[in-house]
């Protein structure tokens, strides 16, 4: 059965293969990166979600299996998996080669902005909030509204070894930027609790919600890349690395 005002998984699926591969060759952010995610489907309340887990970004030159299995320059954790899909079917444990979405190409601009500084981030992993796949944010919010269990989250407890995993050393930054609805503080505080003891930074007034990368409007993004390129230069030391764990969110 299929969950009110939500598409059929097999609908999820064939709308996450539609990239063509000229798109792929030509779009300006694969001549120095690639992408590559962890897509599943998960059992949750007898019904099948489809989910993806984590997302790997990293510059060419590195394996993609290094990637997976290396520790990041740092770890951004967004609100959803959004419009990122899987380009070709993935591999037994769920990995395959990814098209990201908007909000992935901002998290590019910032690491070449950072560049400029000194300040090398190569690898970036992405976690969220819910890995409950779908680009619509009503959606998601109907699908926790729908949900009992929290094992949607890399955060719950049921999944605390899962995270501790993808977090990596407490050396690494995390860059929350999951963005400002009420609705998802519950879920802000329940990743922050798995945060503690690490370097926390991002754009906030309450050190709860953290604005998103990708606002609506054009002058709100590039104001977004430009104050976290500002933030995250004073922050980092110049490997890329934040100062040590336990330093407060900014």
């Amino acid at each position: 059965m299929v969950a009110p005002g939500r598409a059929p998984i097999e609908s999820v699926r064939s709308a996450s293969l539609g990239a063509k591969p000229s798109a792929r060759a030509t779009a300006p952010w694969a001549a120095a990166w690639r992408v590559w995610g962890c897509y599943r489907d998960a059992l949750l309340d007898g019904e099948r979600w489809p989910m993806r887990s984590r997302l790997e970004i990293f510059r060419h030159g590195l394996e993609p299996e290094l990637a997976i299995q290396g520790v990041p320059d740092v770890v951004a954790v967004m609100m959803n998996p959004g419009g990122s899909r899987p380009l070709s079917e993935p591999d037994p444990r769920g990995w395959c080669l990814a098209w990201p979405d908007r909000t992935q190409h901002q998290l590019m601009r910032l690491a070449d902005r950072l560049a400029v500084h000194g300040v090398r981030w190569d690898h970036l992993r992405v976690l969220n909030l819910s890995d409950l796949r779908t680009p619509r944010s009503a959606e998601l919010m109907a699908w926790l509204d729908r949900l009992s269990t929290d094992h949607h989250s890399l955060f719950s407890e049921a999944r605390a070894s899962e995270c501790r995993d993808a977090l990596g050393p407490a050396t690494v930054p995390v860059l929350a930027a999951w963005g400002l609805g009420a609705r998802l503080r519950p879920w802000a505080r329940q990743a922050l609790q798995r945060l503690d003891g690490r370097a926390v930074l991002g754009l906030t007034v309450d050190g709860v919600g953290y604005r998103h990368p990708l606002p609506q409007r054009f002058d709100l993004q590039q104001a977004w890349l430009t104050a976290a390129e500002d933030l995250l230069v004073t922050a980092l030391r110049p490997t890329g690395r934040a100062a040590g764990p336990g330093r407060p969110a900014v």
